[in-house]
């Protein structure tokens, strides 16, 4: 039963993610690049507040520098958060030019957990505001998340899908881009926990297409 679950979980990802259009694109370029981040949350009864810090960067080059505070309100136990993301970052795009920009993004995390596999939707709307720029840009974001905690173990491999929709401009309505992640947390203690995985990038809004390649190292601190 298990064996069943697990291969149409991983099916039903592929088809939500969209993965029939990277097989209609004939050009792309590609590079590959890193992630570094540290993350530092607090759980006050149903509040969660975070503050996470990025660096990546994207073939030999600085791509971005962004801090993101995060509060997160448990509306029903187990099964649904509310989200409020605030981003600011300072990006590199492309090499030479700089750009500073505040996102922010409003959104739901829905979840079932069965036993030892955590399944859940994240849905929220995005908004981007570029310093110079009058127009933000505005994306409706989808992504599903798929973990296990492996029974007696400190691992728990994960899967993500993360599918970007264009809300306005030129190509609203169109698919901007979708984030392949698959990795794996390991549980120093209740404390503290090191993630590593790597993300497939499909950026479908650039002419030619990218498929990019980033290896993420992250640790997270509860206080």
């Amino acid at each position: 039963m298990k064996r069943f679950s697990f291969k149409t979980i991983l099916f039903s990802a592929l088809l939500l993610t969209g993965i029939s259009q990277t097989a209609t694109a004939r050009e792309y370029s590609s590079e590959v690049g890193t992630m570094w981040n540290f993350t530092v949350s607090k759980q006050i009864d149903r509040v969660n507040l975070q503050l996470q810090q990025n660096v990546w960067t994207l073939g030999k080059y600085y791509e971005r520098y962004m801090p993101i505070v995060t509060v997160s309100y448990t509306a029903i136990p187990k099964y649904l958060k509310l989200n409020v993301l605030y981003y600011y970052m300072n990006q590199q795009t492309p090499p030479g030019t700089y750009k500073n920009r505040h996102r922010y993004h409003l959104g739901a995390t829905f979840s079932y957990p069965i036993r030892q596999w955590s399944l859940s939707l994240s849905s929220r709307f995005e908004s981007t505001y570029t310093i110079g720029d009058d127009k933000p840009l505005n994306k409706w974001r989808n992504k599903l998340l798929f973990s296990y905690a492996i029974p007696n173990s400190r691992w728990t491999p994960f899967f993500h899908a993360d599918i970007f929709l264009l809300l306005n401009g030129n190509q609203a309505g169109e698919m901007d881009r979708v984030w392949y992640d698959a990795g794996v947390e390991y549980r120093i203690d209740s404390k503290n926990t090191i993630e590593l995985k790597v993300r497939e990038e499909h950026l479908m809004s650039k002419t030619p297409q990218q498929l990019n390649t980033l290896f993420s190292l992250g640790y997270k601190l509860k206080l």
